[in-house]
This record gives C-alpha cells, structure tokens and sequence, in this order.
C-alpha cells in the first residue's frame, strides 16, 4: 500500500535566510526540502498546468554558477514532454 501525506510544514528556520519544507507520511517518514527544490517543483507544476497544451516536463539536478542569492544546486529543464509523460505512464502501471 502507497503512503500517504499527512502533513506539510513550511517555515524558514531561524539564522536562515530560505525557506524549508517538511513533508510528513503516515509511515513516520519525513522528507525535508530546501527553497530551490521547492521552487523547482512549484516551476515544474505551473509549467505543465498552467500551459493550454504543455503535456510534461523533466527537470534535472545541475550545478549553476553566477546568480547571487540562489543555490548552487538547481532543477534545470533537461527533457521534453513525451519524455514525461512516458515516465509517469510507466510508473502509474499496475505491476504485474
């Protein structure tokens, strides 16, 4: 059985300056993620969502260089939408 989400704490941690995210599981798990994965996926939702005809896309983790304020760690746009859309399909597939 998949787990599921619980809860979503959002706060930025005093002494920091960006925002984290805490997502809590039924299993006990908790994964934390940090501002620039959460603009990442914010990014990847409204590119999809938001675009009339925009099916999918893949972003990858890349070192980026030369932008003040962000993390040097980025999820950059690295596939297409077919590409994404196969790999959802994929994993939505009943195993057999």
């Amino acid at each position: 059985m998949a787990k599921k989400l619980v809860k979503v704490v959002a706060a930025i941690p005093q002494g920091h300056r960006h925002l984290r995210m805490a997502l809590f599981f039924d299993d006990g798990e908790v994964v934390v993620l940090t501002e620039a994965l959460a603009a990442g996926l914010a990014r990847a939702y409204i590119d999809v969502a938001a675009h009339p005809t925009r099916r999918g896309v893949v972003l990858c983790v890349q070192e980026v260089q030369g932008k003040p304020g962000y993390a040097k760690s980025q999820l950059i746009e690295c596939g297409g939408e077919e590409e994404a859309a196969k790999e959802i399909e994929n994993l939505l597939k009943p195993a057999d």
